[in-house]
């Protein structure tokens, strides 16, 4: 928890609508200019329909008139099932009697052989909300993932063998997944601190209906195989899930935020990244590779991670003292050993091919973002 986030007033549990205001107040609150029903300003909300994006939606609108605050919503219709357009239309509805404007956008799939996998359609959904908020003029977007999905998350995880770092699951706070159109916006998610029917009892009480999606009840999807599972779980599991899973997030947020440090100390021009050997000798492994996988990512233009392998490799041989004898390409990103540190650029094209966009560092910043671990415990 960082020094900004502590000297935030947090209310005891209890009322859910106080308790979101308070998330939406630590998560939001320093990015949203006052002046409520500006267009082009103010705090993105991703609205599917469902319960979860339902009650993001309706908080917000509390949030936004309580603080003086614009909102703007938007539904992604994938096309791959006819109810998707009443469903928008449905949000469309519901969003006027808020006051909320309401965009819905349409994913024009490339034609491809077969069925969409969730994966391709999760990426279209990013890039078409960045995109709209981009147009927009809005720089934060709420997601309305709950603290179900914090625990199917762990689950699925675990089973997938993943590293302490990405069991920690997902964060109140952080980048787009996508690039470059999630450039200059960052993910908030309010309502991680919130179960599912907790959400769902407050949307009866204020007789708000949802869609019900029936993916959700395909079992060919290893997210609802798991939350299933999750589901058969008693309260002391899930609690005790919780529990490790917000060790892990203090952790994690203290690693980035080493990292963070050490690339305010990092020498940055329009084609290279220097690190001093004092820096990388300053900070601990975990945060050598979360800072050296930022910058191989804001020099190569990836939108995903490099491999950890490779990379691990590369922090191993600063650890160890042998250094890096000859620079290595990771990810579209050119690593070499320069007297007193090293530098980061982007890898060269390859013979005739065309160079594309060069480094990007404010992406690095991005990506070592505070997680704002604050908003878990309103």
């Amino acid at each position: 928890m960082t020094s900004s986030e502590s000297d935030r007033t947090l209310p005891p549990p209890g009322d859910l609508k106080r308790r979101a205001l308070a998330a939406f107040d630590i998560l939001a609150g320093d990015d949203a200019p006052p002046g409520h029903g500006r267009p082009g300003h103010g705090i993105g909300i991703a609205v599917s329909g469902g319960s979860d994006s339902t009650a993001l939606l309706a908080l917000a609108a509390d949030w936004a008139d309580t603080r003086g605050q614009h909102i703007a919503a938007a539904t992604v219709d994938h096309g791959l099932r006819p109810e998707a357009k009443e469903e928008a239309a449905s949000v469309a509805h519901l969003c006027a009697a808020l006051g909320v404007t309401h965009t819905t956008l349409v994913w024009k799939r490339p034609f491809k052989l077969g069925p969409a996998g969730q994966a391709e359609a999760r990426n279209a959904r990013h890039g078409l909300l960045a995109d709209w908020a981009h147009k927009s003029g809005i720089h934060v977007l709420a997601l309305g993932h709950t603290r179900d999905d914090r625990v199917e998350t762990f689950l699925m995880r675990a089973r997938q063998g993943s590293g302490w770092h990405g069991l920690a699951g997902p964060q109140p706070s952080g980048p787009s997944p996508v690039w470059p159109e999630g450039r200059e916006l960052r993910l908030i998610r309010p309502l991680l601190a919130f179960s599912r029917e907790a959400l769902r009892t407050e949307l009866r009480g204020r007789e708000l209906n949802w869609s019900e999606d029936p993916s959700n009840r395909a079992e060919r999807f290893e997210r609802v195989r798991v939350r299933q599972l999750a589901r058969k779980m008693d309260e002391t599991a899930v609690v005790q899930a919780l529990r490790v899973m917000d060790g892990l997030a203090q952790m994690r947020s203290a690693v980035v935020a080493e990292a963070r440090l050490a690339l305010e100390l990092t020498e940055t021009d329009s084609d290279d990244a220097r690190v001093s050997r004092e820096v990388l000798r300053r900070i601990g492994s975990e945060a050598r590779l979360r800072l050296l996988e930022a910058l191989v990512m804001a020099a190569g233009g990836s939108a995903t991670p490099p491999r950890r392998e490779p990379l691990d490799q590369v922090v191993q041989k600063l650890a160890d003292g042998t250094g890096l004898i000859a620079g290595v390409t990771l990810a579209g990103a050119w690593i070499r050993p320069e007297r007193g540190g090293l530098v980061v650029s982007k890898a060269p094209p390859r013979k005739g091919s065309a160079p594309g966009p060069g480094p990007a560092w404010d992406r690095a910043k991005m990506l070592l973002t505070d997680p704002r671990l604050a908003a878990l415990g309103v």
